[in-house]
């Protein structure tokens, strides 16, 4: 327990979780949602439901962590920067599943057309923004 006595090995633990979800959503963005519209509807929706089981296995942990020790920072450590991470965390989290988890069960339900595809990679600017900005904020209180 001692190694996370130290501030700084949090600061390392929340610099370490918010880099893999950076590198998921711009793996996201720019390969996994943009291929979407290349299946048919039919193999979209079979793909779509092996899929999404399998990036929530990842996501989920990711996101909770997160969400837990940008908590625990910002209980020891309030400034600026632990606020502005913790807004940009919980805002994340409200576009996730007020907006991409009913989108992500209309896709599911084989409900879904170039129209929504589109709307998918257009709108998930948005998250990937924000995760990408919890990064710099991350990293520039970790290196201060």
């Amino acid at each position: 327990m001692e190694f996370f006595a130290s501030y700084k090995n949090v600061q390392l633990i929340q610099a370490v979780i918010s880099f893999g979800l950076v590198v998921l959503i711009w793996l996201v963005q720019l390969i996994i949602y943009p291929n979407f519209q290349y299946l048919s509807r039919n193999q979209l929706h079979k793909w779509h439901q092996t899929y999404t089981p399998r990036i929530t296995v990842v996501v989920a942990p990711l996101m909770i962590s997160q969400l837990i020790v940008g908590v625990y920072i910002l209980f020891f450590h309030l400034n600026t920067l632990t606020i502005s991470a913790i807004v940009l965390i919980m805002l994340n989290w409200l576009i996730t599943f007020i907006y991409f988890v009913p989108l992500h069960v209309k896709i599911d339900q084989d409900n879904s057309n170039q129209k929504k595809l589109k709307k998918l990679v257009s709108a998930n600017w948005y998250r990937t923004i924000t995760w990408s900005l919890v990064f710099i904020i991350v990293l520039t209180e970790l290196i201060t």
